[in-house]
């Protein structure tokens, strides 16, 4: 595959970003190399503005060369939290104080790896998933993005090996245009506690998220244009009482791309056009108000990158949960919106934003429909 495509399809991997990394070390034999972005948006939600930290973070790169051919490397990569000192107020014996929340910063990533040019990639550690190669086609914008995807359950797909997968060994290769990605993630965190409703221990329950597994396909079939394919499967097993458990929690997608977008893009050069799409299908994998849901997604994305700096875009997301009289919310439960953006690139590591959320989801229960209301974002990045 183009290295031009594996930019912007693996953009969390070594060899995508190395072109941006801002060079600490090199002795010809050992490199070490920071790159990423500092940021914030300042969000109305339609009752309030807040000002948020736009998922800054610092990723360093420790590569070395070996014999035959071989590249070892090690990721590091952190979320930084540059507005907030996640401080509460508390009021405790008539005294008030502040108190932490919070962490400055958070592991997004750490893994592991070795590459050849010819036998692929070995990785292990908290890394990008082999469904995100789908997901990440439109998982683009700053602030309403990932929406419909179905890659982060239960926060960052970590648990699912979804998203930024939990100890998960994940080989890569390419032959000729088409690209392959297995992954088997290895639960070391996958039991689950089982509580009644007022919060008490269930004594007599035993539930555990098992280890799971994932696929990608890619195929190239211009320098430009490419087709993607994707699955991951875990299984929750155990019992709760005498009610045995044994669920499947899986996804399977589809997903196209055309061009580039020049977050992730070598250096962040790219113009024109970009184009991404993705669907799925999922089991067990849509969490409401801390119910699974089988569910139904797709996203559309179409960017403009002019030579002005200007970048126009728009997304529209479609998320339909599959209900019944057995599920906890019983009637439709549809959520869809359209994303409006304007971005405009003051150089190529210098970017402001606007983007709006434009909602016009279906809900038989008004008080859920509620919540998915028009949102506005302004913000700045600042990248390294």
């Amino acid at each position: 595959m183009k290295k031009s495509q594996l930019a912007l399809l693996l953009p969390l991997l070594v060899g995508a970003t190395a072109a941006n990394a801002m060079e600490l070390y090199n002795d010809n034999k050992n490199s070490l190399g920071l790159t990423g972005w500092l940021g914030f948006n300042a969000l109305y939600d339609g009752d309030e503005t807040a000002v948020n930290d736009n998922l800054s973070q610092l990723r360093f790169t420790f590569e070395r060369e070996e014999r035959n051919g071989w590249r070892a490397y090690a990721v590091t990569e952190w979320g930084v939290n540059i507005v907030s000192g996640n401080e509460d107020l508390v009021m405790q014996g008539g005294k008030l104080n502040a108190e932490k929340s919070g962490d400055f910063l958070n592991n997004r990533l750490g893994y592991v790896g070795l590459s050849h040019d010819q036998y692929g990639s070995l990785t292990f550690g908290k890394q990008w998933g082999a469904y995100y190669d789908v997901a990440g086609t439109t998982d683009l914008p700053n602030v309403f993005a990932g929406y419909s995807v179905g890659a982060y359950g239960f926060g960052d797909g970590g648990l699912t090996g979804t998203g930024r997968a939990d100890s998960a060994f994940l080989y890569r290769n390419s032959f000729g245009p088409v690209s392959i990605a297995l992954q088997y993630a290895a639960k070391n965190n996958g039991d689950i506690s089982v509580t009644d409703s007022d919060g008490n221990q269930i004594d007599d329950a035993e539930l555990s998220f098992d280890n799971s597994y994932g696929a990608s396909v890619t195929w190239a079939v211009t320098d430009k244009f490419s087709l993607l394919a994707g699955m991951n499967r875990g299984d929750i097993t155990g019992h709760i009482g005498n009610s045995q458990i044994d669920e499947a929690n899986q996804i399977i997608g589809i997903g196209a791309m055309y061009g580039s977008y020049y977050h992730y893009a070598d250096e962040r050069k790219a113009d024109g056009l970009y184009l991404g799409f993705n669907a799925h299908k999922s089991e067990n994998n849509e969490q409401v108000n801390g119910d699974l849901y089988d569910a139904t997604g797709a996203e559309l994305m179409l960017a403009w990158q002019a030579d002005n700096g200007f970048v126009p875009m728009a997304v529209l997301t479609y998320l339909d949960l599959d209900t019944d009289d057995n599920t906890p919310i019983t009637g439709n439960w549809t959520r869809r919106f359209a994303m409006v953006g304007l971005h405009y690139r003051y150089s190529l590591d210098t970017v402001m934003f606007f983007e709006a959320k434009l909602d016009f989801s279906d809900m038989d229960d008004k008080s859920l429909e509620a919540l998915e209301d028009n949102q506005f974002a302004v913000g700045i990045n600042y990248f390294f």
